[in-house]
């Protein structure tokens, strides 16, 4: 008889994915085949009225988006700017932003909106998250140091970070690995790395053609299996689910099979009973 990892696993709850910043410009999204499979529930932040409109018009049976900007709970203003994507809380460093091609314009700011910012730890209706995306242009760490209580039980969290400021006041790729770090997790991919080039230079007048400064990268952090003690049985079995169908990281996989089997949880010799799921669909 067919089976999958989701029947193997027998999880408690449906995987709880929240994304912060669910504008579907976005192209870094690998949470979808949870959704087709049924084991997914997405619940997405798009503070921008156009963009929201468009989530809401393509959504499917499990996911919804709400219009709440996330940060520490205080009022705040929203930087709209030339190019929606860079749209943030934070103001844009022009001094740095100059210094790339293309990024003087896209993070021009043509509008300024007064907002109301909402805690992640004020919003207990969201818990448990197993699986949080987060691209919030600049404010990833205000977002993350307000919701410790909502993600003392994550599993995965996949953020954008960045290795040079583009706005003012930004926690840069360092500051961000300590803080996740400080919170149980440690790296485990980088999706994405995107370089661009300073300028002004140019390669065959293609300010898209990079040399070698780093920008930005797309990285994914888990909770700790090396130290997996401290983590509970649901809490690897979304660790385990996460990272089968959405990265496939199936050596990780493995040893938190390897762990729930230890502990009785589920069906013994996982090293032998997994690797044909690996192959197959589902």
């Amino acid at each position: 008889m067919n089976t999958t990892l989701i029947d193997q696993l027998r999880p408690e709850h449906p995987t709880r994915i929240i994304d912060i910043g669910a504008n579907p410009q976005d192209d870094t999204t690998r949470y979808r085949p949870l959704l087709a499979l049924g084991q997914g529930r997405l619940i997405g932040f798009e503070p921008q009225a156009e963009a929201l409109e468009q989530l809401n018009q393509r959504k499917g049976p499990h996911e919804s988006y709400r219009a709440e900007l996330l940060g520490d709970g205080n009022p705040h203003s929203l930087q709209l700017c030339q190019a929606p994507v860079m749209t943030s809380l934070l103001e844009p460093d022009p001094e740095i932003c100059e210094s790339f091609q293309l990024f003087d314009h896209m993070t021009q700011v043509r509008q300024r909106l007064p907002v109301q910012t909402r805690r992640l730890d004020d919003l207990p209706e969201l818990a448990p998250i197993d699986y949080l995306k987060i691209n919030a242009c600049g404010s990833e760490k205000m977002v993350l140091e307000h919701g410790r209580d909502s993600l003392s039980r994550v599993a995965v969290v996949q953020l954008e970070v960045s290795f040079v400021p583009l706005y003012r006041d930004q926690a840069t790729q360092g500051e961000l690995d300590l803080l996740l770090r400080s919170m149980g997790l440690i790296p485990h991919a980088f999706l994405s790395i995107k370089k661009w080039c300073v300028k002004p230079l140019l390669v065959n007048q293609d300010p898209y053609v990079p040399f070698n400064q780093l920008l930005v990268a797309e990285m994914v952090y888990v909770a700790d299996f090396l130290r997996p003690a401290p983590l509970d049985d649901e809490r690897l079995i979304q660790l385990s689910l996460i990272l089968h169908y959405c990265h496939h990281s199936y050596d990780v996989v493995l040893r938190c099979l390897l762990e729930l089997a230890k502990r009785g949880r589920i069906a013994p010799n996982p090293d032998h009973w997994y690797l044909p799921l690996c192959q197959a669909p589902g």
